[in-house]
Parts: C-alpha cells; sequence; structure tokens
C-alpha cells in the first residue's frame, strides 16, 4: 500500500508493502491516482517525497504476480499490458510540474529503481544496492529502466548494469550518475527532508517552467531554447516573481 502524509507544502508518499515494497497491480493503482491528483490539483503541494518502509525503497514489480499471470492462458498480453501502464504511470511522474525526490535509505532494484529514475532527485544510502537486474529472469526493465538510465548515466553504464544484471552500493551508484547525492543509510531520510522543504522555498512556477525547458533538450532542436524565452516572459508578469525580485533589491540596498 501507498501511505501519505503532508508537512506543510511537501507530500511524503511511502511504500509500504512488506517484506520488499514490491509493485503490484494495487500499489500501481494507488500510485496512478496520487500523481494524478498533484497534476490536476496539487493543492498547495510544492514537493513530493517518495520513500519506502522499512529495509527495502522498493524491491521492483511482484515477480511472483508475473509468474502466476503469464502462465496463464493470454498471460503474456496481461503482464505486457501492467508494464504499459507502469510506463505511463511513470511518465506522468516525470512530468508533474512539481519536483520529485526519491529517498532511497533501502535497496531499489528493478522496477523500484525505475520509479525513482523518474523523479527528479535521487538519494541513495551507502550500504544499500541498486540496479536493474531483469536480465537474470529472462526479462528486461521494461517500464522505462532502458531508456531513463541511458540518459542519466549514459550508454556504457546502462549496457553494464542491465546486460550484467549487477547490483551497485550507493557510492558507485552516485559515481554513475544513477543518483546526485549519497548518505549513511541512516542519514538519507533527515537530508531528504532537508533538501525537499529548501525546494518547497523556491518559487513553484519558476522550479515548474525550469522541468519544462530542462526535458525539451531532449529534442534535440532550439525549442528549448525558445521556451526559455516565452517562460521568462510569462513568468515576469507573476506576482510571485515581482515579489522576490523586490525583495532582492530591498536586501542588496541594504549591504
Amino acid at each position: 500500500m501507498l501511505t501519505t502524509s503532508r508537512d506543510g507544502s511537501v507530500l511524503t508518499a511511502v511504500l509500504d508493502t512488506p517484506p520488499a515494497n514490491a509493485l503490484g497491480a494495487e500499489e500501481l493503482q494507488e500510485l496512478k491516482a496520487l500523481i494524478l491528483r498533484l497534476g490536476s490539483d496539487p493543492d498547495g503541494v510544492r514537493v513530493l517525497l517518495l520513500r519506502g518502509s522499512p529495509r527495502f525503497f522498493s524491491g521492483g514489480v511482484n515477480i511472483a504476480m508475473i509468474a502466476e499471470t503469464a502462465g496463464r492462458e493470454g498471460g503474456t498480453d496481461l503482464v505486457a499490458d501492467f508494464g504499459a501502464e507502469l510506463q505511463d504511470v511513470l511518465s506522468s511522474l516525470e512530468a508533474l510540474p512539481i519536483p520529485t525526490v526519491a529517498a532511497m535509505r533501502g535497496s531499489a532494484v528493478g522496477g523500484g529503481l525505475e520509479l525513482a529514475l523518474a523523479c527528479d532527485f535521487r538519494i541513495v544510502g551507502a550500504d544499500s544496492s541498486y540496479g536493474l537486474p531483469e536480465s537474470h529472469l529472462g526479462l528486461i526493465p521494461g517500464a522505462g529502466g532502458t531508456q531513463r538510465l541511458t540518459e542519466v548515466a549514459g550508454r556504457g553504464t546502462a549496457l553494464r548494469l542491465i546486460l550484467l544484471g549487477e547490483l551497485v552500493k550507493g557510492d558507485e551508484a552516485m559515481r554513475l550518475g544513477i543518483a546526485q547525492w549519497v548518505r549513511p543509510n541512516d542519514e538519507v531520510d533527515d537530508f531528504a527532508l532537508e533538501l525537499t522543504h529548501k525546494l518547497a522555498e523556491m518559487a513553484p512556477s519558476a522550479l515548474a517552467a525550469s522541468k519544462q525547458c530542462i526535458t525539451a533538450a531532449r529534442s534535440g532542436t532550439n525549442a528549448g531554447f525558445e521556451l526559455e524565452i516565452a517562460s521568462t516572459r510569462s513568468l515576469l508578469t507573476q506576482a510571485d516573481t515581482t515579489h522576490r525580485l523586490q525583495k532582492f533589491l530591498a536586501g542588496a540596498r541594504k549591504r
């Protein structure tokens, strides 16, 4: 199940399906509902923090569910449909206008890491394991893992981790570009909370526009440059931007 709590403008969602917080049909629907709600009516939520409880971030897609479903008549199509829906949900997570943070105090493998890769920021625990080991099961990371890992860590690292099904510890995960920060495991959650509250203090419209412009860089065209100008024009008309500019200038005059 997915439990949520709110601290000001930070919403924390915790994967809590012992023993490994596997992603099954129920968890997918709960995650989908949360993302749809935040996309259409964030209700003052400025940052989404994803965590796992207690020992894992997520052990990935429920393998027992896959094996059982695939063994039934028409089961391969059902498993593929589940993968397609998971892809859609993670793409919606990635497209949220608010910053998203994955606090991976515990291990994240397979679909669990794919979930984290769809977030903007990733914090890993030094002693936990991370990777996409689906090749050991004769499968691939089909919820966007081949695409997002290649984007954040490069083709060579994606080939290494996916083809070999290799798991790496936190320090190596950060060195490879899979995460932006590594912390001792018992410090991950506190660091994540500090980060989310820093993000919550930033101008939400500017963060949303920045995410759009950064995503536009994928196109390989000038669309991102054009979007920067359009976004700047729009932001300069907003009261929040005007207030922040005036506050900055007032502070500069006092120095």
